[in-house]
This record gives structure tokens, C-alpha cells and sequence, in this order.
């Protein structure tokens, strides 16, 4: 898995040069994989969401198209993917990341606000510092 992680990595440093079709089939291919908790969110970790300069139009893109693929899961699936990375204290940036990354660029741009309801629950999980799974 770390393998895996790492090249994921590297995909995320390459993001402001890649053809947009192959960044959302990427963004799609990442989703699915914290889906299936092949990975963890911890995994976007080097990427920080909430660094406007770090936080070009090609990533803001990719990193939409990640979460709305995320928050259209399931409540439960939402609810134990977020709580996975809720108790660690080394990634309360992350968590401060992708709860405003969300607040700016998915819920804003969520016009029919499902998930905003989804978002609601992702919050609560990110917060569930007991690890309560559903």
C-alpha cells in the first residue's frame, strides 16, 4: 500500500500539468479506492487544501470531483471514511483542509444542496474523535 500511496503522490505533484480527462478519471480512481478504504484520506496529506496559492484551477478541479464523488456514498460509508483519520492529531491540518476545501468549492458549488446533508455527516465524523464506526 505505501507503494501505492507514493504514486499517488507523485500523480498529485503532476495535477496543474495533466489533461483534465486524466485527472478526473484520477480524482474517480482515488475515490473509489478510500471507498473501498484501500486507502485512507490521510493519503491527501501532502496536499494542502487549504493553501490558496497551492490551490490552482486544475487542482481545485481534481479535488471537487474527488469529494462530491465521496460525499454522493452512502451515509455510513461517509460517515466511516472521515472518522478514520478523526482521532489523529498529526492530521488536524488535513481535517481543517478538507473541511474548508468542501465549504469553498463543493457545497458553494452544489446547486441542489444533496450534499450539503453529506457534508453535514463527513463534519461530524472528522469530529468523532472516539472512532465510533457506523
Amino acid at each position: 500500500m505505501v507503494l501505492l500511496q507514493y504514486c499517488i503522490w507523485d500523480h498529485f505533484k503532476e495535477l496543474d500539468n495533466m489533461e483534465p480527462n486524466r485527472s478526473m478519471n484520477l480524482a474517480k480512481l482515488v475515490a473509489e479506492m478510500l471507498s473501498n478504504f484501500t486507502l485512507s484520506l490521510a493519503t491527501l496529506k501532502v496536499v494542502n487544501l487549504a493553501n490558496p496559492v497551492e490551490m490552482t484551477q486544475e487542482r481545485i478541479a481534481h479535488f471537487q470531483v474527488l469529494f462530491e464523488t465521496l460525499l454522493q456514498k452512502d451515509d455510513a460509508l461517509v460517515w466511516n471514511l472521515f472518522t478514520r483519520i478523526a482521532g489523529l492529531p498529526e492530521l488536524e491540518i488535513l481535517r481543517d483542509g478538507i473541511v474548508l476545501f468542501i465549504k469553498q468549492h463543493v457545497i458553494a458549488e452544489d446547486t441542489g444542496k444533496a450534499l450539503a446533508n453529506k457534508f453535514k455527516i463527513a463534519k461530524k465524523a472528522l469530529d468523532n474523535t472516539a472512532g465510533v464506526l457506523m
